[in-house]
């Protein structure tokens, strides 16, 4: 039997980045389809993301669901503190301090601060918000098998594998975010430009009690050294008593069958005494990949079906999740009618060149701390050992201080060269993955300041456009341009002087995800403004 439904927005992957979609579109009021080939969302304790950055959490503070977040992910009074060291119960090397939740104050330029959540726990959350606004059908269990474009839209053909109907889905839209492997970015045979690093191997284990030595507690992850150099780290998944280990990479292809992963257990734990059980074990490629271009017509990619990354720095995740926040609202512009076609190429021409820049510093993370020389004397319970680990532990916290800290990975991007972007001519900032420098220069994120009734000024973006006005300012003919073609702005006046300063001009026009289109002191013509951020003029 073969069925057929409609919807504006079809969306093919149910991991994180399609169930955020789901929810920015539903949040926007936005109808659309989910279709997941597995028979749900995932909750199995998988090797896979948890930690969730500023500008993910800014996110979630826009939808709502910050302190949800907090309460299924890691406990609040736990460290997130990175050891190096040759074992848990082995020798100190080093060590990255992070406070807690509960003790961590969010920088001066967030409101939020990132936080550790697995992603068995932050999908099913996500999952649980999409529905509970109920915009969007979700069918497991279902096989995307054909996908045709025409100039009205998308027609997909999909397959309910418990029984075996076919449905015809037509759409406005699809966004694949069905991974690495995606089947959609695969029938369009759009590249998938990059290179694979190494292969890896990863195992979820259940650690009933573990107890290390004072030097060594607190530690959230522990990257583990020996004379050969780094060989693997072990990370607290939730914070309590699941842990992830993962073997640092090869060239060959690591076999799960005849990999001895309890005796790797057994050398990171540094004792043969202390009980665990592997729950399952995972092979992995580490690469460095961008799809040629990620959208094809009406056919758009995110996440993992749009670029890999290394998980060193942990930017796969919470890059696609910035995918969702560029198209979120452009899908919501062109099916209400006021949004243009330069939209779609927008999106590609800004999200397509952060994703390489998040890659290439991920992977300039993992090559720090893949090189193993100058460790022969690590074991050494000498002064020669004394002294190889002090040198080692001082360049490992020096050069993957970038890892731990990438506040201007995370908020420091740049929209540079965007069609719906009205540039000024000034200089870039500094691009520096530890350092976030805000600025309100159009392209950049426009700056958070906290305002006098106490909300942020990132509290006041997300619906629509907003231009901030700093002080006198007719703009009557910049809001008659917006009706008039049914663009959504909100003027806000500010008076905080230091909010003025950091936002430097006069009039600044913010789009719905919190990027600056365009500033100024004076409008000069407000038609031609209002066209090009709506994505039809140039």
């Amino acid at each position: 039997m073969v069925t057929e439904v409609d919807t504006p927005v079809l969306i093919v992957g149910g991991g994180p980045v399609g169930l955020a979609l789901a929810l920015e579109l539903g949040w926007r009021g936005v109808k659309s389809t989910l279709v997941e080939q597995g028979p749900g969302t995932e909750t199995e304790r998988r090797a896979k993301a948890n930690g969730l950055h500023e500008r993910t959490m800014e996110m979630c503070r826009r939808w709502g669901i910050v302190d949800r977040v907090a309460e299924v992910g890691f406990p609040s009074d736990h460290a997130g503190d990175t050891v190096y060291a040759t074992a848990l119960h082995g020798y100190f090397i080093g060590r990255t301090v992070i406070p807690s939740a509960n003790d961590r104050k969010p920088p001066d330029s967030t409101p939020e601060i990132r936080r550790r959540c697995p992603q068995y726990e932050f999908d099913p959350l996500l999952a649980r918000v999409v529905m509970e606004l109920g915009h969007t059908t979700v069918r497991y269990s279902t096989r995307l098998d054909e996908v045709d474009q025409h100039a009205d839209g998308v027609t997909a053909r999909v397959t309910d594998l418990a029984s075996g109907t076919t449905t015809t889905v037509r759409a406005r839209y699809l966004v694949a975010c069905d991974g690495a492997g995606s089947v959609v970015r695969r029938s369009l045979d759009i590249p998938f430009e990059g290179r694979m690093l190494d292969f890896s191997l990863s195992a979820v284990l259940t650690v009933p009690e573990l107890h290390v030595p004072d030097e060594l507690a607190e530690g959230e992850r522990y990257i583990l050294i020996s004379p050969d150099g780094a060989w693997c780290v072990f990370t607290s998944v939730d914070g309590r008593t699941v842990w992830r280990i993962t073997i640092v990479g090869s060239q060959e292809r690591l076999d799960p069958a005849s990999f001895d992963m309890a005796g790797a257990v057994r050398q990171a734990l540094g004792r043969d005494d202390i009980p665990f059980h592997i729950d399952q074990i995972l092979p992995w490629r580490r690469s460095q990949c961008s799809a040629a271009t990620y959208h094809a017509g009406r056919i758009l990619l995110a996440g993992d079906a749009a670029h890999t990354t290394s998980p060193t720095g942990g930017h796969g995740l919470n890059t696609g999740i910035g995918d969702v926040s560029d198209l979120g609202w452009m899908l919501d512009a062109l099916l209400a009618g006021w949004g243009g076609d330069r939209l779609l190429d927008a999106y590609d021409l800004e999200r397509r060149p952060v994703a390489i820049r998040n890659s290439a510093s991920a992977t300039a993370n993992y090559q720090g701390w893949v090189d193993n020389s100058g460790y022969a004397d690590v074991l050494d319970p000498g002064p020669a050992g004394e002294e190889c680990r002090h040198r080692v532990g001082e360049r490992l916290t020096s050069t993957l201080h970038s890892e731990w800290s990438s506040l201007g990975v995370d908020l420091g991007y740049c929209y540079e060269g965007s069609p719906i972007i009205i540039a000024d001519g000034t200089p870039a900032p500094a691009d520096h993955p530890s350092e976030y420098i805000p600025t309100s220069r159009p392209g950049h994120r426009a700056p958070h300041a906290w305002l006098a009734d106490g909300r942020s000024t990132l509290d006041l973006f997300g619906r629509g456009f907003v231009l901030l006005r700093f002080g006198e300012c007719d703009v009557s003919g910049l809001e008659s341009a917006a009706a008039a073609v049914g663009l959504p702005l909100t003027v806000v006046d500010i008076g905080e002087p230091d909010v003025a300063k950091l936002y430097e001009q006069r009039l600044v026009l913010v789009r719905p995800d919190g990027q600056v289109a365009w500033r100024g002191d004076t409008l000069a013509d407000p038609v031609h403004l209002v066209d090009v951020v709506r994505g039809v003029g140039s």
